[in-house]
């Protein structure tokens, strides 16, 4: 008789278990991931897709995307342009003064993975180049995600200041 209790409470308790665990997710980081929306057809997940969106929604300790960044975006070849910023080069100037520069791929992104860059918060400055002529420097200190996107998206709005991209500064 003990036998059957068991197996009965192991069987009508495994799908409470699971039900349980998915409740303790963080519904808030689950919208941002689904506001996200479907992959672009034809892109295959990489570092090629998805430029202009906030990739450390998704490469974040909490995922679903693997690996985590420590910073990511997307530069563009020009203001309100959906044309990639191929071979920019992006230099960070981390909170002790260390630098990184990182080159764009040919969607434009950037990132750094989780662990490759000591990069102590807040990044001081961050600028964006090509061919040798400075295009961009940034000031603001950067606190948060290190997802450029979160706060640079599109051509800006009361929320956000424009996406990052070449000719910013002439």
């Amino acid at each position: 008789m003990n036998r059957i209790v068991s197996t009965s409470w192991a069987v009508l308790g495994a799908p409470f278990l699971v039900v349980l665990g998915l409740s303790c997710g963080d519904p808030v980081h689950a919208g941002a991931v689904a506001d996200l929306g479907p992959e672009a057809s034809g892109v295959r997940t990489g570092p090629l897709h998805r430029p202009g969106q906030p990739c450390t929604v998704c490469h974040s300790g909490s995922g679903p995307g693997s690996p985590t960044w420590v910073v990511a975006g997307t530069v563009f070849d020009g203001a309100g342009s959906a044309t990639p910023a191929v071979g920019a080069k992006v230099s960070l100037v981390d909170a002790k003064g260390e630098q990184l520069t990182l080159t764009t791929n040919g969607a434009g992104n950037f990132y750094v993975r989780e662990g490759a860059f000591g990069g102590a918060l807040p990044f001081r400055q961050v600028t964006i180049s090509q061919d040798g002529h400075v295009d961009a420097i940034m000031k603001t200190q950067i606190n948060g995600t290190g997802g450029c996107a979160e706060c640079h998206r599109g051509n800006g709005n009361q929320g956000r200041v424009p996406a990052l991209f070449l000719g910013a500064k002439q």
